[in-house]
């Protein structure tokens, strides 16, 4: 379990500090790190951490298996986390910024593109509307499909890319609002 570069505020995801508190759409989550040891509200979690690039790319192993984990720094605190196509955005204080608290954009719906590839399937029109999880985008990487999905209800915005079209990391895909945005307006 290296931990080394995953906790901390110098540009890359989490450094060594004791106590944080996570924001994962609209649940939250205190997480203590000792060394190598992790709690998740109060409760031991077994788990290796592997840092695999610097681009953000991490392994998390556990007894049910492994998951890669994507995570770009988005702006202070406030981190984009991609596994398994699902795109969601993560708040990530210490513990001695909470008074600082601000508020994560829980519903940015900007889906981008972790690593290059080439859209093989667009499911979605602007307009659509979409269910939490449904899938948006399937994208071919060295050789392999990746199903980008929604992270909340909402709205398709704008469809960015078309099937047979290049993106590079980062690239916008699709954006989304949420159900309840559309509804204000």
């Amino acid at each position: 379990m290296a931990h080394g570069r995953l906790a901390g505020t110098d540009g890359g995801v989490l450094l060594n500090m004791d106590k944080y508190h996570v924001s994962i759409n609209d649940k939250e989550y205190q997480v203590e790190i000792d060394g190598e040891r992790v709690w998740i509200d109060g409760q031991e979690v077994y788990a290796g951490i592997h840092f695999l690039n610097d681009d953000g790319l991490f392994m998390l192993e556990r007894d049910e298996g492994k998951r890669e984990f994507h995570i770009k720094p988005r702006e202070e605190d406030v981190y984009q986390v991609t596994t398994r196509g699902l795109q969601v955005e993560t708040m990530v204080q210490p513990e001695r910024k909470r008074g600082k608290k601000r508020e994560v954009k829980k519903d940015e719906g900007s889906i981008n593109a972790p690593i290059p590839g080439v859209v093989v399937k667009v499911l979605v029109a602007a307009g659509d509307a979409v269910e939490n999880n449904q899938v948006l985008v399937v994208l071919e990487s060295m050789k392999m499909l990746m199903e980008f999905r929604a992270p909340f209800a909402g709205v398709v915005e704008k469809v960015v890319v078309a099937m047979g079209q290049s993106v590079e990391k980062g690239d916008g895909m699709v954006v989304l609002k949420k159900m309840a945005q559309v509804s204000q307006q």
